[in-house]
């Protein structure tokens, strides 16, 4: 590969770029490929490129592959997970779990090695692997496992180490290297395999060769100060190792691949770069899913895999250059200023002005605007959800079956069960028909006298509640639980997801939105259930709808826009659990851990 600039080293010019890598982004966007996601919700660890075809491959030996015009799913021998591809001459070979070697041989795949549940050798896990020049392949594993097809024959190495490899590497001069757990580095010349000291404990996932004498190679370790997996990037060349440092933190790093002249990267939150003659530039993604591998497209494009059976393709730059700024720009800003540290679960507009956040050990928070007033609750109760008919008529689910009232003043004890189970939902239809849900599929109803217990027949958590009116009111909960009320009794069904589900929004009965665990979203329409794809992966705690708008809060700061058909990643720029989110006439807010608030930009 050519040096990037005249006079300028690889690893100065990595480190430059990769200082700020959304400062030059490409003029590109990658965009998810959804037809796989009705075939595989697994991983998709694998890709490859076989010259007549592209592979792509993953959990419970999913494998599909593309002809130039449709993917299509082939018959594997068994449903073990693949976790890598390498194709020579006219066959493609996969290694994966269990140690299993197949091999695509005129137009079927068939089993070699591996794949049973045993302790020989040849059923360690097998992670990578490559061809060198002169034809051979060269596999890596589990306890220092290497293997190497020659000759029609597999053959064991005796690596020396009981390190797990990640990373098979063929040199252009005939050596090869091996990477993997603890920074570890093997070299095969002359016939033996010798450790190289690398100066690092970082997992090394992946190496590509940059020329003639130099290999880059990437991986992530767990850093403590931030709490994350930090992205690590090292040079090798003329025998010594040299780390890629970096003022901007990169994410996990997964796969890296050259193909002519391009460098290719990939890894965790929908990370991907490419590294050029034209310099380093971040190919902008809306998803968050972690990318496992990556394969050049046509006309100079990019195919990435990875979680959740994600698929994405390099779009033009003409059709998606607005939409992509848009998308980067930050729509919403912090303003809470440490009123309290404690987490907020709840937001109630109380009137077209003005919100009430409230959340654990009682802490209660005024919003108006921008501004932002701390009050607590003489209780101390930790606040789950807020309903109220009127800004003087406002009721809390808490802890312990309570339920406190606040008249726009002060906060009373309305209700208080006789168990310590949660109430995390409430809802209402006026002031006389009041609903409330929490664990143990504990359900409360008021209807202006007293509060009443019903009988939901589940003793599943019930997370959040939506209706219409009190004949069409709807509970959701863990396992994928849904619950409907028809005015007289709950029934309980599925609605295509066995994830716990935290939130429901709707605009009316012919459109809902159920939202939940590792960034599930259900939708109903057309009098169907439908699995909607979010591109991320973070828990959604809370959905709304707001002016012909659906949102979705959770994890990891995660807010998600859906305005037509797509939901769509916003920037908030926090790492905040956000587990609510509201409107008002004057806009629209999110609450979450640490005592957050953000208000979004029109």
């Amino acid at each position: 590969m050519n040096a990037p600039a005249t006079g300028t080293s690889r690893r100065r010019f990595l480190t430059r770029l990769f200082t700020d890598p959304d400062s030059n982004p490409a003029a590109c966007e990658l965009r998810p490929l959804e037809d796989l996601r009705q075939h595989t919700e697994g991983v998709l660890w694998a890709a490859t490129d076989a010259g007549d075809a592209y592979y792509i491959a993953g959990d419970e030996g999913v494998v599909f592959r593309f002809d130039g015009e449709q993917w299509q799913r082939e018959a594997f021998p068994s449903e073990l997970p693949v976790h890598a591809l390498c194709h020579r001459d006219d066959r493609v070979y996969s290694v994966g779990w269990l140690g299993q070697i197949c091999e695509r041989v005129e137009g079927a795949w068939r089993a070699v090695q591996g794949g049973e549940n045993a302790a020989a050798r040849v059923n360690l896990p097998l992670f990578d692997i490559e061809a060198d020049s002169s034809g051979s392949l060269w596999a890596v594993g589990d306890q220092g496992r290497i293997v190497q097809f020659d000759d029609g024959h597999w053959h064991e190495h005796d690596s020396g180490t009981t390190a797990n490899l990640r990373s098979v590497l063929p040199l252009p001069d005939g050596r090869v290297l091996a990477g993997g757990s603890a920074g570890t580095v093997l070299l095969l010349e002359n016939g033996s395999w010798s450790l190289l000291e690398t100066g690092t404990g970082c997992p090394i996932t992946s190496m590509a060769c940059l020329g003639e004498d130099t290999v880059i190679a990437a991986g992530g370790e767990y850093d403590i100060e931030s709490g994350q997996f930090r992205g690590r990037l090292y040079l090798f060349s003329e025998g010594h190792w040299q780390s890629v440092e970096s003022e901007h933190p990169l994410p996990r790093l997964r796969r890296v691949r050259r193909f002519d002249d391009t460098l290719l990267i990939c890894g965790d939150n929908g990370t991907a770069f490419r590294w050029n003659t034209e310099g380093v530039k971040r190919l902008p993604c809306r998803l968050r899913y972690d990318l496992h591998d990556i394969l050049p497209g046509t006309d100079g494009s990019v195919l990435l895999c990875g979680d959740g059976g994600t698929l994405v393709e390099e779009t033009a730059a003409s059709a998606t250059d607005d939409r992509i700024e848009d998308r980067q720009q930050v729509r919403w800003r912090q303003i809470s200023d440490g009123e309290t540290n404690r987490t907020l679960r709840t937001l109630w507009p109380v009137d077209k002005d003005r919100l009430i956040a409230a959340g654990d050990g009682g802490a209660v928070l005024h919003i108006e605007g921008d501004r932002v007033c701390l009050d607590r609750t003489p209780q101390g109760l930790r606040i789950h959800d807020l309903w109220g008919s009127s800004p003087n008529n406002l009721f809390a689910a808490c802890d312990n079956a309570t339920i406190l009232h606040y008249d726009g003043e002060q906060w009373t004890l309305a209700h208080r069960g006789d168990t310590d189970t949660a109430l995390l939902a409430i809802t209402g239809f006026g002031p006389h028909d009041i609903f409330a849900v929490g664990d143990n599929g504990y359900a409360l109803r008021y209807d202006g006298l007293m509060w009443r217990q019903l009988e939901t027949g589940i003793k599943q958590e019930l997370y959040g509640l939506w209706g219409q009116d009190s004949q069409h009111l709807l509970a959701v909960g863990g396992g994928g639980i849904v619950l409907r009320f028809n005015g007289e009794r709950w029934k309980a069904f599925n609605a295509g997801t066995d994830h716990d589900l935290y939130g429901v929004s709707a605009s009316g009965l012919n459109k809902l939105f159920l939202c939940g665990l590792g960034g599930t979203m259900i939708r109903f329409e057309d009098n169907t259930w439908h699995r909607d794809f979010t591109g991320v992966r973070s828990d959604l705690h809370s959905a709304a709808y707001a002016n012909g708008v659906f949102y979705a809060t959770g994890s990891s700061g995660t807010i998600l826009r859906n305005s037509g058909d797509q939901w769509e990643l916003e920037n908030a720029e926090t790492d905040a659990t956000l587990q609510a989110i509201e409107a008002t006439s004057s806009g629209l807010y999110a609450c979450g851990s640490g005592g957050v608030v953000l208000r979004r930009r029109n």
